[in-house]
């Protein structure tokens, strides 16, 4: 009986070994194994070009349909080796991308460094093929509409996931993207976000121009955007009430990385963009955008070489700056490891390469970059032990109190969803060669864009005309031609209080404190430092006073108004009131001691109105 059971045990054993032999080698073929690799796998839409799932700006709703989504899997059960950049999306264990109009199957993101566990990749939105978003005077603008996987040799691949995973067309007005990864036999892993277009807006930058200064706009249409390397010029119309035909100006995107521009002439290279994986920060004064990357991406890890990158951008405009001088210092968990002096890169783009032999905090510092005494630096852990630990932060972490507000909230890794334009009024016949367009005292101007991507419940065939609309007035004022200001005239302010000037024993005004609510516009500030350092002559300033006091922004005890358009000449004004000037100008007087002296010249007949 004993022995009976013994073999009956036996039996049982062969048995199950011989039933699982073919069930491991069925996993083994697909890829999968009869223990799941991952559990808890999550995956994130991001706004923002980031690595760390902490770092995502997650976004599902008002994609662009020709936008960047930034995908990120946390799938720890696929690193299966700590010291590689490993792949997911392969044949074994595919991840598939679809929109309403197309689908790519096994695509492939990569790790986002070695041992961490989090793959990336970017699913580029190519909107409708040769689909017309914009139509207007010399400009026909459409869309790509391609789709293709980036790993794809007969495609030009591969190419980084991090720059492109998948390139897929999506439908006209609104859809879905989904993005799929069965990262086990019957588990699926997904998540959709809807994409749209977007009405447009259109808007001054001031609602009053004087006659002389530059005329200055702006419109967003998301909807626009084609490709990351092609800024096309779309045109809208303005026009006035002199002139309702107009002419048509021309508008771009601004560019988040454009490389046009040198510090030196022989410096001619131009350079591609810098990864999208970039950490960006400006100086601490704002006068440069600086770009960090390591080549490789993703986690540093130790005993490895890598290539430390920097790119310097114009702080305002954002372009690329040439003939980079700097130092640089490598600090590692505290302490000096190197110091790197009198380093330059004719081509603007520094790269120093770089070994760590331990984990820890790394910090770059960079000093005296251009040679002016600017300091920036970067920090990252090399080989950290959770992926919690920021080591290459997103590439849109614009230091806040640094963006300049246009920016705000339209920030994108090519481009910013700000397109300014410009012109210039005349009293005379509009323009088109020169971009000028007639205009009248007291006339509305206007720009209009005629937006042809509008939203449900608009159908695609319907179009909109946005207007924007801002005023013209003849100040009186007159640019200096060496200044290269192009403002005059900003708002209408106003002084309410008018009391009497007295003066001191020397014949000086006394400053009447009771009047403290003076908040003069900052055109008149840059007319006076003018006159003060004779750009503007006496007169010229007059006539500008005279229209303060006309139109109510100052006021002054005064019976009639008598400006003799005649007289060309202005009784001399006292040297005071012109230091006074220059010193308001730099911001040494306030606008209440600046409005006295104006008083002063208009009660005491220096000037008359």
């Amino acid at each position: 009986m004993v022995k009976y059971s013994q073999l009956m045990v036996i039996s049982v054993l062969v048995a199950v070994l011989v039933i699982s032999i073919p069930i491991q080698s069925s996993f083994a073929e697909t890829g999968f194994t009869n223990v799941k690799k991952a559990t808890g796998v999550i995956m994130m839409f991001c706004a923002n070009e980031t690595f760390l799932l902490q770092d995502c700006n997650q976004r599902y709703d008002g994609i662009g349909w020709t936008d960047r989504i930034n995908v990120l899997i946390y799938a720890p059960g696929w690193n299966e080796d700590s010291d590689k950049t490993e792949q997911i999306g392969t044949t074994l264990n595919p991840i598939n991308v679809y929109t309403d109009a197309a689908r790519v199957d096994k695509v492939e993101f990569s790790e986002t460094g070695p041992d961490t566990g989090v793959f990336m990749g970017v699913v580029k939105l190519t909107g409708e093929s040769q689909y017309i978003v914009h139509n207007t005077f010399k400009t026909t603008v459409k869309t790509p509409g391609m789709t293709m996987d980036m790993d794809n040799p007969m495609m030009g691949g591969p190419i980084s996931s991090y720059d492109r995973a998948v390139m897929i067309a999506t439908t006209p007005q609104d859809g879905r993207v989904t993005v799929s990864w069965e990262s086990n036999e019957d588990v699926v892993v997904m998540k959709s976000a809807h994409y749209g277009w977007q009405i447009g807006q259109v808007e001054f930058d001031k609602d009053a121009y004087d006659v002389n200064e530059k005329v200055t706009f702006f419109m967003r249409d998301a909807d626009l955007w084609k490709h990351h390397r092609e800024f096309f010029t779309n045109y809208v119309k303005v026009y006035s009430d002199s002139d309702r035909s107009g002419i048509h100006v021309g508008v771009q995107f601004t560019k988040a990385m454009e490389h046009a521009s040198s510090v030196i002439e022989s410096a001619t290279i131009h350079l591609t963009e810098p990864a999208a994986s970039s950490l960006t920060k400006y100086t601490p004064n704002g006068e440069w955008k600086t770009y960090f990357w390591t080549e490789p991406g993703g986690v540093l890890g130790i005993n490895q070489d890598y290539n430390l990158n920097l790119m310097v951008h114009d702080g305002l405009t954002d372009i690329h700056e040439m003939g980079l001088s700097y130092n640089m210092d490598v600090y590692l968990n505290g302490e000096l490891i190197e110091s790197r002096t009198d380093r330059y890169a004719g081509d603007g783009q520094a790269i120093e390469s770089m070994r760590f032999d331990e984990r820890g905090s790394a910090k770059i510092v960079f000093t005296d970059v251009f040679g002016r005494g600017n300091e920036v630096n970067f920090s990252f852990q090399v080989a950290p032990e959770a992926i919690i630990e920021q080591v290459v932060p997103r590439h849109d972490s614009f230091e806040r109190g640094n963006v300049p507000e246009f920016m705000e909230g339209y920030e994108h890794p090519h481009y910013i969803n700000y397109l300014p334009g410009s012109f210039i009024m005349t009293t005379d016949d509009s323009s088109q060669s020169e971009n000028k367009l007639r205009v009248s005292d007291g006339d509305t101007i206007y720009v209009e864009y005629e937006d042809i991507t509008l939203p449900d419940p608009y159908h695609t065939s319907d179009t909109l005309e946005i207007v924007a609309r801002a005023v013209v007035l003849d100040t009186g004022f007159v640019q200096p031609p060496n200044s290269s200001d192009t403002e005059i005239f900003v708002g209408t302010p106003r002084i309410n209080n008018s009391p009497d000037i007295i003066l001191d024993e020397d014949g000086y005004p006394i400053l009447d404190t009771s009047f403290e609510d003076v908040d003069i516009p900052s055109w008149v500030k840059k007319n006076a430092a003018w006159w003060s350092d004779g750009q503007l002559n006496d007169h010229d300033f007059a006539k500008g006073v005279e229209y303060l006091v006309q139109q109510n922004i100052i006021t002054v005890p005064t019976t009639e108004v008598s400006f003799d358009e005649q007289n060309e000449t202005v009784t001399s004004i006292p040297t005071w009131v012109k230091n006074n000037a220059a010193w308001w100008s730099n911001g040494q007087l306030t606008d209440v001691e600046f409005a006295n002296g104006i008083q002063y010249l208009v009660s005491t007949g220096l000037i008359k109105v």
